[in-house]
């Protein structure tokens, strides 16, 4: 029995021990984590930033908050990409912008004072705290003036740092804890905690896995929590907060605009206007195209004339005066993206420039400005746009129509036709230019289906009742020769018909197009020319589609290039 005891004693040890290991081995492998994760070092956060929940996305480590003497503060980037892009920072003259209908503030980063500039002059005021602050070259704003002048839930938690903002609202996914469970940062028991849910505690649900539920929380968590402590999916509505958005006035005419651009390249050319009209029977409204920038600085070059406006004033017919950005080139003008992206980028430039063509206008006696600025890329998209915000300080306070031209949005989706359908009176599509010049087939300037999918892109952003849609009057002429080098050059109606005319070639409609189209083979150098003809088809057309989508009305490019004056008679009688 003596022997026996140690045995039993060891086999019990060993028991023992055996389980401990096992146990070990087991809560390793299976037993859920109770660690809490050091979030900030996780994230890589300083003592004063703060992670960015935004729509339940976490924001990478490139888009953070930080508090500057216990103000939150949020990356300028984000707010103005993702939050409200209202906001714009000149950084060439450091000044942070925030525009309003009839007024702008101007903020300098780091400074409690601020300007408040509308037409009528300038007022100092000072707001007790920076509006903006730089920290490490990067620049931050008030996350208090950004909640201000924006539909936005914002929840500002500490310990760890992080921020919740909230932009879009309605049909969502929820789950509800049962319990008190974990949030861990990662789905798996094996991960580390964030913070433990109360029982009854709401989640967005942003997807689900196997045994895990993908939440985010009220308070900026991303994270996970186990199925089985939660309910089932429920559909849920969220409700966007409480907030008064700025009126934006706008000058609506009270009859469908049938519009002409009339291409005048020196002051002669203006004594011509009542021949002009005589051609055009039954447009509204003009727009002559007088103004370009003379230079990189913001000053106006202008062949205006005051005569042209009485004249016109006379037969019943608005002039919209056409400010666009071309710039002196020898003996013509032309379109020049970088020096324009010279003057738009500086607050300065952009002001002289507003002076100066609203000057001009009430100068001659034009009853509005058509905005034409082409080939703006995208990096110079939000200097545009905060040009057009600031001229319609000045146009809305001078009670001058502002319509801004646009090419299709797939080509220019990056010039915020939603702001402009805000801050200016008309929005035109340019409703051409599917094939130029520079294509590598030929085609057509405008097929039917080009024209509605333009249409029809804008309306998504800008309410009808503010859309015109340009319609060209004028073909491409294309050239193939043997060795398959393309070429082509752009013509009225009556000169596109006359080359199929003189070859025999009677024009048939294509369906894939719907435009009339003639095609031969030249007796001269042996190039196929194709011509996909803008004719009284394709205006009927067209102007039926403005009609038929109730558009505020049509605008022609150009007055010179129609085939008759039958052509206008069909956009006056469809616009009936």
């Amino acid at each position: 029995m003596k022997k026996v005891f140690p045995v039993v004693i060891v086999l019990v040890l060993i028991a023992v021990i055996g389980g401990i290991v096992v146990k070990d081995i087991y809560d390793r492998k299976y037993a859920p984590s109770k660690e809490f994760l050091d979030y900030a070092s996780e994230l890589g956060l300083g003592a004063d930033e703060y992670s960015i929940t935004l729509n339940d996305e976490l924001l990478d480590s490139s888009r953070l908050g930080i508090s500057v003497d216990g103000h939150v503060y949020l990356d300028a980037d984000t707010v103005m990409e993702s939050v409200n892009s209202r906001f714009y920072y000149d950084q060439n003259e450091n000044i942070l912008i925030y525009s309003f209908p009839t007024a702008m503030n101007l903020y300098t980063p780091d400074q409690t004072a601020y300007t408040v500039k509308s037409w009528a002059g300038e007022e100092q005021k000072d707001s007790g705290r920076p509006a903006a602050v730089t920290k490490n070259g990067k620049l931050y704003i008030d996350a208090d003036l950004v909640q201000e002048n924006t539909q936005m839930d914002y929840k500002a938690s500490t310990e760890p740092n992080r921020i919740m903002i909230r932009t879009q609202w309605g049909s969502c996914q929820t789950v509800t804890a049962g319990k008190e469970t974990a949030i861990r940062y990662k789905g798996g028991v094996k991960s580390s905690i964030l913070r433990m849910a109360q029982e009854g505690e709401q989640f967005h649900l942003l997807a689900e896995y196997d045994k895990w539920y993908n939440v985010a929380s009220d308070d900026g968590f991303i994270g996970w929590i186990a199925k089985k402590d939660a309910g089932d999916p429920q559909e849920a509505q969220t409700e966007a907060p409480a907030f008064e958005a700025p009126q934006y006035t706008s000058i609506k005419e009270d009859h469908k605009i049938d519009m002409a651009w009339h291409q005048v390249t020196n002051t002669s050319a203006n004594s011509s206007i009542a021949q002009v009209l005589g051609t055009a029977p039954g447009i509204n409204t003009i727009s002559p195209t007088w103004f370009y920038l003379a230079d990189t600085q913001g000053k106006l070059g202008s062949i205006a004339s005051s005569s042209y406006v009485q004249t016109c004033h006379k037969a019943g017919i608005k002039v919209w005066a056409l400010l666009s950005n071309e710039f002196p080139n020898g003996d013509t003008r032309s379109f020049d993206s970088a020096k324009t992206d010279e003057v738009l980028g500086y607050t300065s430039k952009r002001q002289t420039l507003i002076r100066q063509v609203i000057a001009a206008v009430k100068s001659c006696g034009a009853d509005g400005i058509n905005l034409d600025f082409e080939s703006i890329d995208e990096a110079g998209a939000d200097d545009y746009v905060e040009f057009v915000r600031e001229l319609s300080i000045a146009c809305r306070a001078e009670k001058i129509i502002l319509s801004v031209d646009n090419y299709v949005p797939k080509y220019t989706w990056y010039y915020n036709r939603r702001e402009q359908g805000v801050v200016a009176d008309y929005v035109v599509i340019m409703g051409y230019d599917e094939n130029t010049a520079g294509s590598q087939a030929p085609g057509p300037v405008a097929s039917y289906s080009f024209v509605k999918e333009g249409i029809e892109d804008t309306l998504k952003v800008v309410d009808k009742s503010k859309v015109i849609n340009g319609i060209p009057f004028y073909s491409r002429v294309w050239s193939t020769a043997a060795d398959g080098s393309i070429s082509s050059f752009a013509c009225g109606m009556t000169e596109a018909q006359s080359y199929l005319t003189d070859h025999n070639v009677t024009a048939q409609r294509q369906e894939s197009t719907g435009l009339n189209y003639g095609k031969y083979v030249s007796d001269k150098d042996g190039a196929t020319y194709e011509i996909w003809l803008q004719d009284k088809d394709s205006v009927q057309d067209e102007v039926s589609l403005i009609r038929d989508y109730d558009l505020a009305g049509v605008a022609a490019w150009k007055i010179g290039f129609e085939s008759g004056t039958d052509i206008w008679d069909v956009t006056a009688q469809v616009l009936k």
